[in-house]
């Protein structure tokens, strides 16, 4: 059964951006923030929104206070927000 958290987007352009993601199939924080950056540059192919690709390949996202033990066992409603740090070039 999956094991879904919501995981949302604390951006200057993607902010609200919200993936759930099954943490099951993941294990480290790395491949849960792997995941949310693949879902959201796919959204932006298929919308052909070329700007912001080019922008998200200069996000460097992050996940603050918590380890990936910490969302797998705290409860399933939080919600839990990636961060980035876009260069402004």
């Amino acid at each position: 059964m999956p094991n879904y958290r919501e995981f949302r987007a604390s951006s200057e352009l993607f902010l609200g951006y919200t993936v759930f993601i099954d943490i099951d199939i993941h294990n480290s924080l790395n491949n849960i923030i792997n995941h949310f950056y693949e879902h959201l540059l796919h959204t932006l192919e298929i919308n052909n929104f070329e700007i912001l690709i080019e922008k998200v390949n200069e996000c460097r996202f992050h996940i603050h206070d918590f380890t990936y033990e910490d969302i797998k066992n705290l409860n399933s409603e939080n919600v839990y927000y990636i961060c980035d740090h876009c260069s402004n070039s």
